[in-house]
């Protein structure tokens, strides 16, 4: 069913996810940020999101394309910020927990669509 509501100018789910693997790479681990947070290594990875994420849209299917809008903001607040404390975005651990929640829900919806081929 998610994969009907993608359209034919949609990527296929082969050639969206290399681009979305390098994006989430990307986001250093809370030990490669150290404590504090080493501001080289938010500035790097930010540098790697915001160029990369605009090939990220459309998405492989219409159920995730404000997930990964989601997921893409989560991310820039965590390293902009670096370390964040928004309200939005208030901690390391709950930029961690949301964008790990968030690919989890990425990664069922591509599964289905690959299944469903």
């Amino acid at each position: 069913l998610a994969s009907a509501c993608g359209g034919d100018d949609r990527p296929s789910v082969e050639a969206w996810v290399p681009g979305w693997n390098r994006i989430v790479v990307a986001i250093p681990t809370s030990e490669e940020l150290g404590n504090p947070p080493e501001r080289a290594v938010c500035s790097t990875a930010l540098g790697v999101v915001r160029s990369e994420s605009g090939d990220l849209f459309p998405t492989p299917d219409l159920v995730i394309d404000d997930v990964v809008a989601d997921w893409i903001r989560i991310a820039e607040d965590l390293l902009f910020e670096c370390p964040p404390a928004s309200q939005r975005v208030p901690s390391l651990e709950y930029a961690y927990g949301e964008l790990a929640r968030l690919e989890a829900e990425i990664a069922a919806v591509l599964a289905i669509d690959t299944e469903s081929l």
